[in-house]
């Protein structure tokens, strides 16, 4: 069993008591997870189970949040000097039969998950990497503490894990198999246990400014629904803008501004972006009106300079 591993595990508590205000937020994010999901294209992967996360705030088993005997509390921390600090994941202990999951692999020491980003599988050889091992599919809902600790411990199964060609390995890492023909290949990204003190620290890790390929867009309201009613972006200008403008956002946390953001997210107020890149990636954004963007379920929004915001929103003219 590797220490450092079981170190990173341990560092963060889970909290006996969240406000009801952090409890909306939480539910939010679960509600918003599940409809990510169908997007994954998960069908075939075999995954057995994976972790549904609030990324640096709670996990949340069914309708209920785990609690840990220590009565510690996992939650961001903001520093208006020192950005904000999006904890290291802290695993449940015991059984967990009871919890909606998504892709999760353990790897030096720090937990990567599906998130928002993709890799079209006819691209994704091109971008293969060093390979880092074969993960062990130990995980499900019955594992305990000590199934998780375990290097390339994972929820998927067993797949080939490799580095990502032009990507920081400590953000991003990529599963690939070939098989009859056809290509497994996910992108899984760390988002906990660090620190953000600008959009720099996520957005220019993913290197879009500069390499779109094509982007597009969809209403709240199809995006809820998941209807694939997409409408492409013809303005690249305004859009490698907005894409460079994202690393001077500043980072704000979802629960301090209560359930006011979240409720923007309706037809008139919210807008989902894909930005396909041209390595093969895939990065879908979160829009809501007034100048902020999340990512994934992380429980940080980026607020952006109003004018080259305002640009970006009102080339989706059909609001």
């Amino acid at each position: 069993m590797n220490n450092k591993v079981k170190d990173e595990m341990n560092k963060i508590d889970i909290p006996e008591e969240l406000s009801e205000r952090s409890q909306l937020g939480v539910a939010k994010a679960a509600n918003e997870i599940g409809k990510k999901r169908k997007r994954f294209n998960l069908t075939g992967i075999g995954i057995a189970a994976a972790l549904l996360l609030s990324f640096g705030a709670f996990l949340l088993v069914g309708n209920e949040y785990l609690n840990d005997a220590g009565g510690g509390q996992q939650a961001l921390i903001s520093d208006k000097d020192r950005g904000i600090k999006i904890p290291a994941i802290k695993l449940p202990k015991g059984n967990t039969s009871s919890m909606d999951m998504i892709g999760l692999i353990v790897y030096n020491g720090k937990i990567y998950t599906q998130t928002n980003s993709q890799i079209k599988p006819a691209a994704a050889k091109d971008l293969l990497g060093e390979k880092l091992g074969i993960t062990k599919g130990n995980i499900d809902e019955w594992s305990s503490q000590k199934a998780y600790a375990e290097e390339l411990a994972s929820t998927i199964g067993q797949a080939d894990v490799y580095s990502v060609k032009g990507y920081d390995r400590d953000f991003r890492i990529m599963i690939y198999n070939e098989w009859d023909g056809n290509t497994r290949a996910e992108y899984y990204e760390n988002l906990n246990g660090i620190t953000i003190r600008s959009g720099a620290d996520l957005f220019s890790k993913m290197k879009m400014a500069g390499h779109v390929s094509s982007a597009q867009w969809r209403t709240g309201n199809d995006w809820f629904n998941s209807i694939d009613n997409f409408k492409p972006i013809t303005d690249m200008a305004v859009l490698n803008a907005f894409l460079e403008q994202l690393n001077h956002t500043k980072p704000i946390l979802r629960e301090r501004n209560g359930s006011g953001l979240d409720e923007m997210r309706n037809d008139e107020g919210f807008t989902e972006l894909t930005v396909d890149l041209t390595d093969g990636s895939t990065v879908r954004l979160e829009l809501l009106k007034g100048g902020y963007i999340n990512y994934g379920a992380m429980d940080v929004y980026f607020k952006m300079e109003a004018d080259i915001f305002s640009e970006m929103w009102n080339l989706l003219d059909e609001k």
